[in-house]
Protein backbone atom coordinates (compact mmCIF):
# COMPACT_ATOMS: atom_id res chain seq x y z
CA UNK A 1 0.00 0.00 0.00
CA UNK A 2 1.76 3.14 -1.19
CA UNK A 3 0.68 6.61 -0.14
CA UNK A 4 1.45 9.49 -2.50
CA UNK A 5 1.05 13.14 -1.75
CA UNK A 6 0.11 15.72 -4.36
CA UNK A 7 3.69 16.95 -4.90
CA UNK A 8 4.69 13.47 -6.01
CA UNK A 9 1.92 12.97 -8.56
CA UNK A 10 2.60 11.13 -11.80
CA UNK A 11 3.54 13.42 -14.69
CA UNK A 12 0.63 13.91 -17.09
CA UNK A 13 1.62 13.78 -20.75
CA UNK A 14 5.29 14.73 -20.89
CA UNK A 15 8.24 15.93 -18.85
CA UNK A 16 10.09 19.03 -20.06
CA UNK A 17 13.86 18.88 -20.59
CA UNK A 18 16.64 20.55 -22.57
CA UNK A 19 19.43 18.94 -24.53
CA UNK A 20 22.52 19.45 -22.35
CA UNK A 21 24.64 18.59 -25.40
CA UNK A 22 23.98 17.50 -28.97
CA UNK A 23 21.85 14.35 -28.69
CA UNK A 24 21.93 11.26 -30.90
CA UNK A 25 18.35 10.12 -31.43
CA UNK A 26 17.94 6.32 -31.51
CA UNK A 27 15.13 4.13 -32.83
CA UNK A 28 15.17 2.00 -29.62
CA UNK A 29 16.73 2.49 -26.18
CA UNK A 30 20.32 1.42 -26.77
CA UNK A 31 23.58 2.40 -28.39
CA UNK A 32 23.49 -0.25 -31.13
CA UNK A 33 20.15 0.84 -32.62
CA UNK A 34 19.66 2.98 -35.71
CA UNK A 35 20.49 6.67 -35.30
CA UNK A 36 17.54 8.68 -36.61
CA UNK A 37 19.16 12.09 -36.33
CA UNK A 38 20.48 14.70 -33.92
CA UNK A 39 19.00 17.29 -31.56
CA UNK A 40 21.12 20.39 -31.00
CA UNK A 41 22.33 21.39 -27.55
CA UNK A 42 19.90 23.75 -25.82
CA UNK A 43 16.83 22.51 -27.72
CA UNK A 44 13.65 21.81 -25.75
CA UNK A 45 12.83 18.11 -25.49
CA UNK A 46 9.50 16.62 -24.39
CA UNK A 47 10.03 13.32 -22.56
CA UNK A 48 7.15 10.81 -22.77
CA UNK A 49 8.66 8.02 -20.69
CA UNK A 50 11.86 6.30 -19.76
CA UNK A 51 13.60 2.96 -19.38
CA UNK A 52 16.26 2.14 -16.76
CA UNK A 53 18.68 0.22 -19.01
CA UNK A 54 19.05 0.14 -22.78
CA UNK A 55 17.90 -3.06 -24.52
CA UNK A 56 21.48 -3.80 -25.59
CA UNK A 57 23.08 -2.99 -22.20
CA UNK A 58 21.92 -6.00 -20.17
CA UNK A 59 25.32 -7.72 -20.31
CA UNK A 60 27.24 -4.55 -19.44
CA UNK A 61 28.67 -4.01 -15.97
CA UNK A 62 26.10 -2.16 -13.85
CA UNK A 63 28.26 0.98 -13.58
CA UNK A 64 28.24 1.20 -17.41
CA UNK A 65 24.46 0.89 -17.79
CA UNK A 66 22.27 3.98 -18.06
CA UNK A 67 18.71 5.00 -18.78
CA UNK A 68 17.00 6.24 -21.89
CA UNK A 69 14.26 8.82 -22.30
CA UNK A 70 11.39 8.30 -24.75
CA UNK A 71 10.82 11.39 -26.91
CA UNK A 72 9.04 12.29 -30.13
CA UNK A 73 11.31 12.92 -33.10
CA UNK A 74 9.77 13.74 -36.49
CA UNK A 75 6.36 12.65 -35.13
CA UNK A 76 7.58 9.18 -34.05
CA UNK A 77 8.72 7.90 -30.69
CA UNK A 78 12.48 7.60 -30.33
CA UNK A 79 15.07 7.54 -27.52
CA UNK A 80 17.94 9.65 -26.18
CA UNK A 81 20.36 9.09 -23.29
CA UNK A 82 18.68 10.45 -20.16
CA UNK A 83 21.94 11.68 -18.63
CA UNK A 84 22.40 14.00 -21.61
CA UNK A 85 19.20 15.89 -20.74
CA UNK A 86 18.72 18.75 -18.31
CA UNK A 87 15.26 18.54 -16.73
CA UNK A 88 13.15 21.57 -15.85
CA UNK A 89 12.06 19.79 -12.64
CA UNK A 90 14.30 16.89 -11.61
CA UNK A 91 11.61 15.47 -9.29
CA UNK A 92 8.82 15.17 -11.89
CA UNK A 93 8.26 11.53 -12.75
CA UNK A 94 8.61 10.74 -16.45
CA UNK A 95 5.21 9.60 -17.76
CA UNK A 96 4.47 5.94 -17.05
CA UNK A 97 7.60 5.39 -14.98
CA UNK A 98 6.13 5.78 -11.49
CA UNK A 99 3.19 3.39 -11.79
CA UNK A 100 5.23 0.75 -13.63
CA UNK A 101 8.18 0.73 -11.26
CA UNK A 102 6.12 0.96 -8.06
CA UNK A 103 4.08 -2.09 -9.16
CA UNK A 104 7.30 -3.98 -9.94
CA UNK A 105 8.87 -3.15 -6.56
CA UNK A 106 5.69 -3.93 -4.62
CA UNK A 107 5.29 -7.29 -6.39
CA UNK A 108 8.89 -8.24 -5.59
CA UNK A 109 9.41 -6.84 -2.07
CA UNK A 110 6.19 -5.71 -0.36
CA UNK A 111 3.51 -7.81 1.34
CA UNK A 112 -0.11 -6.73 1.74
CA UNK A 113 0.44 -5.84 5.41
CA UNK A 114 3.51 -3.69 4.77
CA UNK A 115 3.26 0.09 4.45
CA UNK A 116 5.50 2.10 2.14
CA UNK A 117 6.25 5.76 1.53
CA UNK A 118 8.29 7.76 -0.98
CA UNK A 119 10.59 10.59 0.06
CA UNK A 120 12.63 12.89 -2.18
CA UNK A 121 16.23 11.91 -1.62
CA UNK A 122 18.46 13.94 -3.90
CA UNK A 123 19.43 14.96 -7.40
CA UNK A 124 22.29 13.54 -9.44
CA UNK A 125 23.03 14.95 -12.88
CA UNK A 126 19.71 16.84 -12.83
CA UNK A 127 17.72 13.61 -12.30
CA UNK A 128 15.67 13.27 -9.14
CA UNK A 129 15.75 10.27 -6.85
CA UNK A 130 13.16 9.07 -4.39
CA UNK A 131 13.77 6.67 -1.54
CA UNK A 132 11.06 4.13 -0.84
CA UNK A 133 10.76 3.20 2.82
CA UNK A 134 8.93 0.20 4.19
CA UNK A 135 7.28 -0.49 7.53
CA UNK A 136 7.00 -4.27 7.83
CA UNK A 137 3.51 -5.44 8.81
CA UNK A 138 2.62 -1.75 9.06
CA UNK A 139 4.36 -1.45 12.43
CA UNK A 140 7.63 -0.34 13.92
CA UNK A 141 10.38 1.71 12.35
CA UNK A 142 10.65 2.74 8.70
CA UNK A 143 13.45 0.97 6.78
CA UNK A 144 14.98 1.99 3.47
CA UNK A 145 13.85 -0.39 0.75
CA UNK A 146 15.09 1.09 -2.55
CA UNK A 147 16.24 4.32 -4.20
CA UNK A 148 14.44 5.11 -7.49
CA UNK A 149 15.41 7.39 -10.40
CA UNK A 150 12.12 9.10 -11.31
CA UNK A 151 13.18 9.73 -14.92
CA UNK A 152 14.10 6.16 -15.90
CA UNK A 153 12.75 3.85 -13.18
CA UNK A 154 16.20 2.51 -12.34
CA UNK A 155 16.29 1.40 -8.71
CA UNK A 156 18.54 -0.32 -6.21
CA UNK A 157 18.47 -1.14 -2.55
Amino acid sequence: MLAFNSTEAQASSYDKAYAAKTLSVKSSPGTSYKTLGKINAGATVKVYGGVPIGKDQGDWYSYQQYGWSKIKYKNKYAYVKTHELSFANPYNWAPGVKSKIIKEIEKEYVSKKDKTKLVKSGVTGNQGYYTMYIRFDGKGDWHQLVVINCKTGWYHG
